[in-house]
């Protein structure tokens, strides 16, 4: 299936003002070698991406506002934070993956050490970015609360706490419910986060928020579901990584549980949960995410 016109012409117009924003925070100039940190940041950053977070981010955004240098910080930080994690995913100690976004992992490029270290600054630098940039446009109280809900989206209760869980998921728990458990921490709970706080910086709703609440653990279940598949079946020339590598080291994953067959009509069942979920919503300005959500339900990298 092509990619949904609407979300196309959104992704040639946002991709770029997404990625320049995103090197605009990484000039230090530095004359010491604090400049080989810079290099591997930018090195990490600039790589092909398909930038899903921020650009989930700006479609919720959408629904409510229409000039997107309000929530540029929020942007920012969460893609910052997940180039963070895919760098120490990569990392010997976890996934010891030689590719990443069509290039070398920035720990074969740089090293370990300045992989780690890379990885640990992107992290710190996404939260200075929110503490500082945000207020310019919200108030403290909400500021406070972006920082909370993207700190625990990406800690124990999140994404970290689902990679442990996917580290040793196949080795002591293999039911359905350890299975969804380690996915909505580990890749939901950040697309989640995304759906979630501009619709709270925006959106005083409440009947919208709780469906966009629901959209959001949805789009987080489909987005995993549909990588488990692309592991199996995918282009490694397209996704940019190591096809393959959730078999070779047992991961717990949906095709790994259900089968390959059957992952896909999971996938096909959780994206129109999704689609009802929004039209549940009923407003106008939901046919970006639509778009969206058929391009993750269909995608092929």
């Amino acid at each position: 299936m092509n990619t949904p016109h609407l979300f196309d012409c959104f992704c040639d117009t946002y991709k770029p003002l997404i990625e320049s924003r995103l090197l605009s925070e990484l000039i230090f100039s530095f004359e010491d070698p604090r400049t080989v940190l810079e290099e591997a940041m930018r090195y990490s950053l600039s790589a092909k991406a398909k930038r899903i977070r921020p650009l989930i981010i700006l479609a919720v955004f959408f629904l409510y506002q229409d000039s997107i240098e309000k929530i540029m910080p929020v942007v920012v930080a969460t893609e910052m934070i997940h180039t963070y994690s895919l760098i120490h995913d990569d990392l010997p100690a976890m996934d010891n993956d030689d590719y990443r976004r069509g290039q070398l992992t920035c720990h074969k490029k740089f090293g370990e050490d300045v992989a780690i270290l890379a990885g640990d600054t992107l992290n710190t630098l996404a939260f200075e970015i929110l503490a500082t940039q945000l207020p310019r446009h919200y108030s403290a109280e909400a500021t406070i609360k972006t920082i909370q809900l993207l700190s625990k989206a990406c800690g124990v209760h999140g994404m970290s706490g689902g990679q442990v869980l996917d580290l040793f998921g196949a080795k002591h728990t293999h039911n359905a419910t350890a299975l969804e458990q380690i996915h909505r921490l580990k890749t939901g709970a950040m697309i989640h986060a995304s759906v979630m706080i501009p619709a709270f910086l925006e959106c005083s709703d409440n009947t919208q928020l709780h469906y966009l609440d629901q959209f959001g653990h949805q789009l987080g279940l489909l987005f995993q579901i549909v990588d488990d598949i692309l592991d199996v079946v995918g282009e490694q020339e397209l996704l940019g990584k190591t096809i393959g590598k959730d078999l070779a080291q047992n991961k717990l994953t949906y095709v790994h549980f259900y089968g390959l067959e059957e992952a896909k009509k999971m996938a096909k069942k959780e994206l129109e949960k999704a689609r009802k979920t929004l039209e549940a919503l009923n407003t106008p300005s939901s046919a970006l995410l639509l778009d969206l959500l058929q391009y993750i339900g269909n995608r092929k990298l």
